[in-house]
């Protein structure tokens, strides 16, 4: 995913995206440049970083 479809996935901005990832550990990859994201890792470090209320 892109850092666009992440934010949407997110309901974040892309900006918000590029100032947090580092510091969240959010799992990310440079393609050619431009940050990358697997979904299946980002909803990895959801289930860790938000886990839903029992």
């Amino acid at each position: 995913m892109t850092v666009d479809e992440l934010a949407e996935y997110l309901g974040k901005k892309p900006a918000w995206i590029y100032n947090s990832h580092r510091i969240l550990g959010l799992p990310s990859w440079k393609v050619g440049g431009s940050l990358r994201f697997r979904m299946s890792e980002v909803d990895r470090w959801l289930d860790r970083e938000c886990p839903a209320s029992a």
